[in-house]
């Protein structure tokens, strides 16, 4: 098969497993997936496994990684996020998930 029409079942939810509690397939998705958070201050390499844990609950974690969002727009989609029903992100998980994407929206140049 062709990677093309791989790419296209992927992105019409052919090709996996259909799970209601998961966002349906987005181009963010199919970035890079990871941050190298060695070079990081200590406290956000603390808090890397918790936005890790949590945004991959309910989409890939790559979602969040490539999306090139200021740190307002982070604000505002963290609200969102903690008001979905299976997020399982309480207050005090969202403000250290915040305090990540700040400080990677900031390093990306997303004041």
């Amino acid at each position: 098969m062709s990677r093309l029409v791989i790419a296209a079942l992927l992105a019409l939810g052919l090709g996996e497993v259909v799970n209601p509690n998961k966002a349906p397939p987005d181009p963010r998705d199919y970035g890079a997936d990871k941050i190298d958070v060695s070079a990081y201050p200590d406290d956000q390499q603390q808090r890397y496994p918790l936005f890790m844990q949590k945004c991959s609950k309910c989409h890939p974690a790559a979602r969040a990684i490539n999306s090139r969002f200021s740190t307002g727009e982070w604000k505002r989609y963290m609200k969102r996020m903690i008001r979905r029903p299976n997020s399982g992100i309480n207050e005090e998980q969202a403000v250290e998930i915040y305090a990540f994407l700040k400080f990677y929206a900031e390093k990306q140049g997303g004041q």
